[in-house]
């Protein structure tokens, strides 16, 4: 058992022992956090304001923002800008706020998260944004609106326009980029933000995709022309083609690009007035450039057929209005096929084909050279047969029995006042233009040629 001396020094002993270490630890936590401080999650218990600083110290030319523009990437270095932080002022706070003489309240609540107080220098951020080439004006394109496309299947569809790199408000990139850095972000991407342009329609408009709808609505129209027994039919194309599309993506079948497509599908198809090679009967080629034989539509009657067959969404099957026929048609451009008349003013002789079969020839006698009055050479059609007929000019009036004009006042006729065909007999006593046969032969000529068969004079 101790004595109530010894016990009374014990006591005394141990409450010195408290008191120094109470004092102790009174003097450590005047320049240093209490023990289990935590700043930012990290342990800083018996560590000064300074030391932590120097801790959490991040040299501005470690620091990198990368500025994505639609074209390019530019870098600001912290340096650059001045970048700093203050960590020390918050920390010292931090310390105040601990009472040495309090420093048991280590066994509580000793958390704290620290406020970056960032700063730069926003002039030399803004002169550096402010040279930038993307931002400048001249360098600048404006976005696009969406393009109606025509697709290898002929319909529509709308194609997204050139976005452009237009930035208009440069304020607001500015702000933008010092938010990144405030934030201490590696990059920002303006794009990302909205800060370009944005074309007035984008693919989604209504109004676009109105356009679209209507464009393929007379894009799917069956329109087809009968070319004799041969039938084309309208492209997808060339039907839109027919369609005026406003800015504002308004739609409206146009009369006058209606005619414009039907000029271009004239030039395409028709056959009237263009060169022809032409297999004469002994199998050499020759070209025919001239006469009055050929498909041509009559562009202006039709304009107006096509126009309403279109708007009111018609398909049709239909013959177009033509101003001149001819024979046949084929999906080579053929006009002349495997019937037809053929007169060779050199060897003054004449041959029929039907159905690629030579079923007459003979010779004849065209117009006179030496009075001028020559047979012209060219590519035309039987106008008509009429038996029997009475012959007119200005010095003449002749009857025959067979009558069949291919040329104006020019055609196939007897001649039963000559007594020879063929040879140079054109030369001095040629006709006025006509192909004189003899009369059996015209008689024959006029029981198989028909009204419109090609006739090829060379």
């Amino acid at each position: 058992m101790w004595s109530k001396k010894v016990f009374i020094k014990v006591i005394i002993g141990v409450v010195g022992v408290l008191v120094l270490g109470y004092f102790a630890m009174v003097l450590t936590s005047i320049d240093t956090y209490y023990p289990g401080t935590t700043i930012n999650g990290v342990d800083y218990g018996f560590k000064s304001p300074v030391y932590v600083d120097n801790q959490l110290y991040n040299s501005p030319s470690n620091y990198n923002l990368e500025v994505r523009f639609r074209d390019g990437t530019k870098t600001i270095n912290g340096k650059s800008v001045g970048l700093s932080v203050d960590y020390l002022t918050e920390l010292n706070e931090i310390k105040k706020s601990q009472n040495p003489f309090l420093w048991v309240k280590c066994f509580w609540d000793n958390d704290y998260t620290l406020t970056d107080s960032l700063k730069f220098n926003e002039e030399a951020l803004d002169r550096i944004v402010s040279n930038y080439p993307e931002l400048d004006p001249e360098n600048m394109v404006d976005p696009e609106n969406p393009s109606i496309e025509i697709d290898d299947d002929g319909m529509a569809y709308a194609q997204e326009g050139d976005q452009g790199n237009r930035i208009d408000d440069i304020e607001a990139v500015k702000e933008a980029i010092g938010d990144a850095i405030r934030n201490r972000q590696s990059s920002v991407d303006l794009d990302e933000l909205g800060l370009y342009a944005q074309p007035e329609y984008l693919l989604d408009d209504p109004k676009v995709v109105s356009c679209v709808d209507f464009c393929n609505t007379i894009a799917e129209l069956k329109i087809t022309y009968k070319y004799g027994d041969y039938d084309i039919r309208l492209t997808p194309q060339q039907l839109i083609s027919t369609i005026k599309i406003g800015e504002d993506y308004s739609t409206v079948v146009s009369k006058n690009k209606v005619q414009a497509m039907l000029e271009s599908f004239s030039r395409l198809h028709d056959t009237y007035g263009t060169i022809r090679t032409f297999k004469t009967h002994n199998r050499s080629k020759i070209n025919i450039s001239n006469g009055s034989y050929g498909w041509q539509i009559d562009v202006e009657t039709e304009t107006d057929n096509l126009f309403n067959d279109i708007i009111h969404h018609t398909n049709v099957e239909r013959t177009p209005s033509f101003s001149s026929v001819a024979y046949t048609y084929d999906e080579y451009g053929d006009d002349i096929g495997d019937t037809y008349a053929e007169v060779d003013l050199t060897n003054q002789h004449m041959y029929y084909y039907k159905d690629g079969v030579q079923v007459l020839d003979c010779d004849v006698v065209t117009g006179c050279v030496n009075l001028r009055r020559g047979t012209p050479s060219g590519i035309y059609s039987v106008a008509y047969k009429q038996t029997p007929a009475t012959l007119k000019g200005d010095d003449y009036e002749t009857k025959v029995t067979y009558w069949m004009p291919f040329n104006g006042g020019i055609g196939f006729h007897d001649a039963t006042w000559r007594g020879s065909f063929g040879g140079s007999i054109y030369m001095w006593s040629g006709s006025h233009g006509c192909v004189n046969m003899p009369y059996y032969k015209a008689q024959e000529l006029f029981m198989v040629i028909e009204q419109g068969v090609p006739v090829i004079v060379y």
